[in-house]
């Protein structure tokens, strides 16, 4: 975000683009990546394409353009290597963006049925969201056990945001508070 080189706003609008592809049309070569990776009915295949995508990019480059220039240049004036500079001043800077980022990833993947659907095959690998949905019968619908399962299901959800809370509330209070 910080560094000037050749091909960074070429760089930025292609990832920014890439944001603007359904995720349908990704399926298929997603698909077949894991199985050539032989990833196929394991945890993983479900988690991996959900941690790579463009939006924690553009999310994470969007924050660090707005810390102040004058931070890394004391820091320079200090000694600082690069890594030095990124994980010193940077990346703790960085907490309530990363603690806000991983609230949306979770909740987006902990809700994602499709997916996990394709790629997990066997029952005892389903996720909570495949899972619920094997409940439900044509015949027969048991809305105690499915009402149950919908509870267990939003729990991590409830857990994680109020883990990560105080990151969401202190970027609010940073975005809040210019000048």
């Amino acid at each position: 975000a910080k560094k000037k080189f050749f091909g960074r706003r070429m760089l930025f609008w292609l990832i920014v683009g890439t944001m603007m592809v359904p995720v349908h049309i990704l399926i298929v070569p997603l698909y077949i990546m894991m199985v050539n990776l032989r990833l196929m009915d394991t945890l993983w295949a479900a988690i991996l394409p959900g941690l790579a995508g463009s939006f924690g990019i553009f999310f994470m480059r969007q924050f660090i353009l707005t810390i102040p220039t004058a931070l890394e240049e004391a820091g320079r004036m200090d000694g600082c290597s690069e890594f030095q500079l990124f994980f010193r001043i940077i990346l703790p800077l960085c907490a309530p963006a990363l603690g806000v980022l991983a609230i949306f990833l979770f909740v987006s993947n902990w809700n994602s049925f499709l997916w996990p659907l394709l790629v997990l095959n066997s029952a005892e690998m389903y996720t909570l969201t495949v899972g619920l949905a094997t409940l439900q019968d044509k015949q027969t619908l048991d809305y105690g056990l499915l009402m149950a399962g919908a509870v267990v299901a939003s729990l991590p959800m409830f857990i994680v945001f109020i883990t990560f809370q105080r990151f969401l509330v202190r970027g609010a209070r940073i975005g809040a508070i210019k000048g």
